[in-house]
């Protein structure tokens, strides 16, 4: 992957460029190999001006963070020159006593503001290229600007943010909308084979893995927070008579929630937890913007267990909704929250850092799933019969 390299060369540009006024001239043989060569290894394809402008962008705002060495150096140089006005003033003052609290607030207020400009600068420049690109490369953007954790994750082995090269390349098409380099045609079970194939076809259980790999990564995530009596797939109590007002409810002997603990909302009131994940890129979700597919997942949740979670097991109930391409429903942003600031207050650490390490595991749990789901073999199941079993062992005289 990109970016243990590509962070050390970034360091040296940064540095080059926040302390040499009117670098960027010399650095057009850089942008040059980056647009000609590196990008067409790392995307396999060709590089149009938009999407090299998109690139550019930082990962939150649908971007790579491969910034433009040619265009970046002089608004470097100005925000260094920016952050080192209050401390220049001090050196030429010649004071023999300074307050280092007052130059810090100087330069925190100076960054703040700089962070501002460039937000902006950024928003433009998503909006104006939004105009100008095809519907399904609009969409494409809207939908991996808040799930780019992965994109900024230094792979390790040690905490699973590693993805071999066609992974890296397959998860950058999904990204994006491109499309994905040697795919079958047809799937095994005879339809066309596509990325949104690949997410509904049942056909080798990986639907299912990807419910149960969110799900499993919930209750782990429960238990590091020390919350009680955590338990996969808790069964509901049978009904005896309840009734409820909507049809949609579930009314099943047999019904269960995908996760449940003790005191996450209340102290000592059971709290359970159903998962759902959608695709952005079904036929149904197409013409959805993000809040609506949102609510109607988690509305469709509510209804079916809601009701009887509240008036049976007298608990609390919360859906956990997310997409394919690792976004995130209102409801599970607030349990992610309500688990950083548990976790960062038990382990004495900083609620940004956790919050961010959460939503990366999250992230990668969706990405890997649904890289799977894509790559995973599909072949039509054709088990021996015990009776073929038991004759080719009688045959073929095998000892015990």
């Amino acid at each position: 992957m990109l970016h243990s390299p590509l962070s050390l060369i970034a360091c040296k540009w940064n540095f080059v460029s926040r302390t040499i006024p009117e670098i960027g001239s010399m650095l057009t043989d850089v942008e040059d190999a980056i647009r000609q060569k590196f990008l067409p290894s790392l995307l396999r394809r060709e590089v149009s001006d938009d999407i090299r402008a998109l690139l550019a962008l930082p990962a939150r705002f649908g971007g790579l963070g491969i910034f433009d060495p040619v265009q970046r150096p002089t608004t470097s140089f100005e925000h260094s020159t920016q952050l080192c006005e209050p401390l220049t003033a001090l050196i030429l003052r010649q004071a023999d006593f300074f307050d280092p609290t007052e130059l810090q607030e100087d330069q925190k207020l100076i960054r703040k503001q700089q962070e501002a400009m460039l937000d902006f600068q950024h928003e433009h420049a998503i909006s104006t290229l939004s105009t100008r690109a095809p519907p399904p490369l609009q969409r494409a953007i809207a939908i991996a600007r808040p799930t780019s954790s992965w994109v900024t994750a230094i792979p390790s082995l040690e905490h699973e943010t590693v993805l071999h090269k066609g992974d890296f390349s397959d998860a950058l098409c999904i990204r994006y909308g491109w499309d994905i380099l040697s795919l079958p045609e047809t799937c095994a079970c005879g339809q066309k084979f596509n990325i949104q194939h690949a997410l509904d076809c049942n056909l080798g259980g990986y639907r299912t893995l990807q419910h149960n790999e969110v799900r499993d990564l919930v209750a782990e995530c429960l238990r590091e927070t020390r919350f009680s009596a955590v338990e996969a797939e808790p069964q509901l109590q049978p009904l005896s008579g309840e009734s409820f007002i909507l049809k949609s409810a579930n009314k099943e002997e047999e019904a269960r929630s995908d996760v449940k603990c003790v005191g996450f909302w209340k102290k000592l009131r059971q709290a359970y937890f159903d998962i759902k994940v959608v695709s952005p890129y079904a036929r149904s979700n197409l013409n959805k913007p993000h809040k609506r597919l949102y609510r109607d997942a988690e509305q469709q949740k509510d209804r079916e267990y809601k009701a009887r979670i509240n008036q049976v097991e007298q608990g609390d109930f919360t859906p956990l909704v997310f997409t394919t391409a690792g976004g995130m429903a209102p409801r599970m942003h607030l349990f992610l929250k309500r688990i950083s600031q548990t976790m960062s207050e038990q382990q004495d650490l900083v609620n940004s850092v956790v919050s961010g390490w959460l939503r990366c595991r999250f992230s990668f749990a969706l990405l890997r799933t649904t890289l799977i789901c894509l790559r995973g073999t599909r072949r039509k199941k054709h088990a021996a019969h015990v009776d073929d079993i038991t004759r080719a062992v009688r045959e073929s005289h095998i000892d015990f």
